[in-house]
C-alpha cells in the first residue's frame, strides 16, 4: 500500500530514505547542495548508484564533480531521463521532485509544490521499481570527462554561470564581475566586515527547530537539529535586513574584510537555512565544493583576494555605515562597480 506525500512531507521523507543502504537514484536533475545535503560525505555518494540527465541543462556540472565525476563509476547519465525515483533498503519514493533545493528543500521547505508516494520494500511496487532501475542502469553511461563537458555546455545554455577559461581563473574576481556580469547569474555576493554573534545563531536555530517540530513530519532530523546548535559562527550571517534574507541567493561568494588586518577573503557558499525575526534575519551557509568546482577556481581564491584587496576597499568605503551589503547576482554588483574607482 502506498502512502501519499504532500509537498511538506516529501522533502523530509526523501532525506530520511537516503539514510538507508543500497541507495539507487534515477533522478533527472541535480542542483546546488544535493551532494552535501543528501550524502554529507564522499564515501556515501560514491557508494550510491545515480542516474541523471545531462541533455536538458537541469543538472549542475559543479554538483556532478562534488558527487565524484569523472572518477565515480556509480554516477551515470541517460539521455532523456525525466524520472524522480529514490530507492533504499528503507523503501521507495516516486515523486515529482528533482535533487535540488527547489524540489526537495535544503532550506526549511522546498520552494516548489511537489508531491509523491512512499512504498515499503515488501511491496510489488518496490520490487518492480528496483527491476526497472537495474534495466536502465545497464543502458546508462558513466559520466566521464567528455560527458562532463557536455553537461557544462547544456548548463551554460540554460543558466549562465562563470564558464571555464574566463579571466576569473588568473586575474581578479571583481574585474571579472565588472566585465562579464551576465556570467554570474544565480551567484550572489555578500560583503561583510564584522562577525555574527552567537546569539544570532542560537536564536535562529531555536526558531528553525521549533518550526520543524510543529510539522506533521519534522523537516529536520535530530542530527540536523544538533548541527544547527553548533553551526560555525563564521558561516552565520546575522543581523541582516529581512528583505535581504528573503532574496538571499542560493549560491553566493562571501567577501569578508578582517576588522584588524583589513585584508579580504573569498569563501564560496550555498545557502543552508534562513529565518527572519521582525525586521531582521539570519542566514546559515555551508562552504560549497560544487560552486568552487563550477567556477573552476581551484586554489586561486586567496591569490585573487590579495589582488583585489585595494579595489575592494572602495566597496567597503561605500557600505561603511552598514558594515555589510548583499548583491543577488553579478549584474547587480556590476552596477555598483560602475560608480566606484577604478571601474568608473
Amino acid at each position: 500500500m502506498s502512502i501519499f506525500l504532500s509537498d511538506r512531507e516529501l522533502g523530509p521523507a526523501i532525506k530520511e530514505l537516503m539514510k538507508g543502504t543500497g541507495l539507487r537514484c534515477a533522478v533527472a536533475f541535480w542542483g546546488h547542495g544535493a551532494a552535501y545535503n543528501l550524502f554529507g560525505d564522499e564515501p556515501l555518494a560514491y557508494g550510491t548508484k545515480i542516474i541523471c540527465d545531462l541533455t536538458m541543462g537541469g543538472t549542475n556540472p559543479g554538483e556532478l564533480k562534488a558527487l565524484g565525476s569523472p572518477e565515480n563509476e556509480n554516477l551515470k547519465h541517460l539521455p532523456g531521463l525525466h524520472a524522480k525515483v529514490y530507492i533504499s533498503d528503507q523503501g521507495l519514493i516516486l515523486c515529482s521532485a528533482n535533487a535540488s533545493n527547489n524540489g526537495i528543500g535544503f532550506l526549511s521547505f522546498a520552494q516548489l509544490c511537489e508531491a509523491g508516494s512512499f512504498d515499503n520494500p515488501k511491496t510489488d511496487t518496490y520490487i518492480d521499481a528496483v527491476r526497472w532501475f537495474d534495466e536502465i542502469w545497464k543502458k546508462a553511461e558513466v559520466i566521464d570527462d567528455l560527458a562532463l563537458e557536455k553537461a557544462l555546455n547544456s548548463w551554460l545554455r540554460r543558466t549562465p554561470v562563470h564558464p571555464k577559461g574566463l579571466p576569473l581563473l588568473d586575474t581578479s574576481l571583481l574585474d571579472s564581475v565588472f566585465k562579464y556580469p551576465d556570467q554570474f547569474r544565480g551567484i550572489g555576493f555578500v560583503f561583510t566586515s564584522a562577525t555574527s554573534r552567537i546569539k544570532d545563531r542560537d536564536e535562529t536555530a531555536s526558531v528553525l527547530i521549533q518550526k520543524s517540530r510543529e510539522n506533521m513530519i519534522p523537516s529536520l532530523s535530530r542530527a540536523e537539529q544538533n548541527q544547527l546548535k553548533i553551526w560555525p559562527i563564521g558561516d552565520v550571517f546575522g543581523e541582516w535586513p529581512a528583505d535581504d534574507v528573503r532574496r538571499w541567493p542560493e549560491s553566493f561568494i562571501s567577501i569578508h574584510r578582517g576588522p584588524r588586518s583589513g585584508k579580504i577573503s573569498y569563501i564560496m557558499y550555498e545557502r543552508a537555512y534562513t529565518n527572519t525575526l521582525d525586521k531582521k534575519g539570519c542566514v546559515f551557509g555551508y562552504r560549497s565544493r560544487s560552486l568552487r568546482y563550477a567556477l573552476n577556481t581551484g586554489k586561486n581564491m586567496r591569490e585573487m583576494a590579495a589582488r583585489d584587496n585595494e579595489n575592494a576597499s572602495h566597496i567597503f568605503s561605500y557600505i561603511e555605515k552598514t558594515d555589510h551589503a548583499m548583491f543577488v547576482d553579478g549584474e547587480e554588483l556590476s552596477k555598483l562597480l560602475m560608480t566606484l574607482p577604478p571601474w568608473r
